[in-house]
């Protein structure tokens, strides 16, 4: 360092207590205005708010897209219960046509060659 026998005379200093200056604004506290003293702002709450209003939000949404996934789920299966109904009446139906005596005698004479017994055939069992 170069020496100057006055602080104002050499630029260097000059330079130097800028800088302190600077750096003391940078430190020194916030002012007073009407007897508060103003503070920084603490943004940690905040941002613990912030989050947990989104964790809250997205909850939310995700309960409302479940419950309508689940209400498309009751309506496709409430029309597939619907359509097996229909399919149970259709074979019940079916089972008491091809149970009928009438149909069962006309399959037996027509396609198995069967026919009525002779009297001499019948045989009583007491």
């Amino acid at each position: 360092m170069r020496y100057c026998g006055r602080y104002d005379a050499c630029p260097w200093i000059e330079v130097l207590l800028k800088e302190v200056v600077v750096s003391e604004a940078t430190v020194r506290s916030l002012p007073k205005i009407n007897g508060f003293h103003l503070a920084r702002p603490a943004l940690l709450p905040l941002f613990i708010y912030l989050a947990l209003l989104l964790a809250v939000s997205l909850f939310f949404v995700w309960s409302r897209i479940t419950v309508v996934n689940l209400e498309y789920d009751i309506s496709r299966l409430g029309v597939e219960l619907r359509e097996v109904e229909q399919e149970h009446k259709r074979l019940r139906l079916e089972s008491a046509h091809l149970r009928s005596p009438v149909r069962i005698e006309r399959v037996a004479i027509n396609e198995l060659g069967l026919r009525m017994p002779s009297l001499e055939q019948v045989i009583l069992v007491d």
